[in-house]
């Protein structure tokens, strides 16, 4: 009897050591919303007073022209002390020098360079603009002589006055310094006075000094050498001031 109860026994418990073993249960948290915050990143100001200033810097070569400096630039020209306050117009040959080639830009430059003459801006026949010496410097082109009696003005105008010349000749009254009257009767009608191309050029770049440099466009500031110097005839008679200033 004991046998028998001992191995009932050992049958449950066998089967009940076969029974499948429930898997285990997974508990899985709800996610945690962690909150964001902005982050808030420092915008650097600059204080006005040191902020660039957006102001162009000034313009002494027009863009009108080609840049043709006579170099060593402190060998024909001085540092300006003084604001520009007038343009000087002048005409220029080398009919003196080279009767044939009177308009031929080398020469004029060679006798620039000789007679330690100077300007900013010279115009050639077809209009060409070239500048030999910038207009934050001063050119050698007035000389001596006075305006309208202001002492600051006696013999020192290249130190206020934009200089340009014009690639030409002008009467024979004009000439006759340079020249006999049958000389001058001898040079082909054409070379004689300005081109149509030289009075357009010559305008837009006196409009173009004057805007920049602050001076009036009128006849009192936009003047000739003769006015200045009166033993000069430059532009002379046959200019036509009626084209650079209606």
């Amino acid at each position: 009897m004991r046998k028998f109860f001992f191995a009932a026994a050992l049958i449950l418990f066998c089967l009940g050591g076969c029974a499948e073993v429930p898997e285990p249960t997974v508990t899985t948290a709800e996610p945690t919303t962690v909150p964001v915050t902005e982050t808030t990143v420092p915008v650097t100001t600059v204080p006005p007073e040191t902020v660039p200033p957006t102001t162009e810097p000034p313009v002494y070569v027009s863009e009108l022209a080609q840049e043709d400096f006579l170099l060593p630039i402190e060998e024909f020209s001085w540092d300006r002390q003084f604001a520009p306050e007038f343009v000087m117009v002048h005409f220029t040959s080398a009919v003196m020098t080279h009767r044939q080639e009177p308009y031929h830009l080398p020469h004029i430059r060679d006798i620039f360079v000789q007679y330690d003459i100077s300007v900013h801006y010279i115009i050639e026949r077809d209009g060409t603009i070239h500048c030999y010496v910038p207009e934050d410097r001063v050119a050698w082109h007035a000389g001596k002589g006075e305006w309208k009696g202001e002492e600051k003005y006696l013999d020192s105008m290249n130190q206020y006055a934009i200089g340009i010349e014009l690639v030409g000749m002008g009467s024979q009254a004009d000439m006759a310094s340079y020249m006999t009257k049958s000389e001058y009767n001898a040079i082909d009608d054409s070379l004689k006075g300005f081109t149509p191309e030289q009075y357009a050029a010559l305008k837009l770049l006196v409009e173009d000094i004057c805007l920049r440099n602050g001076i009036p466009m009128d006849r009192d500031h936009v003047i000739g050498h003769q006015e200045y110097a009166t033993r000069k005839t430059d532009p002379g008679e046959l200019f036509d001031w009626g084209q650079l200033i209606p």
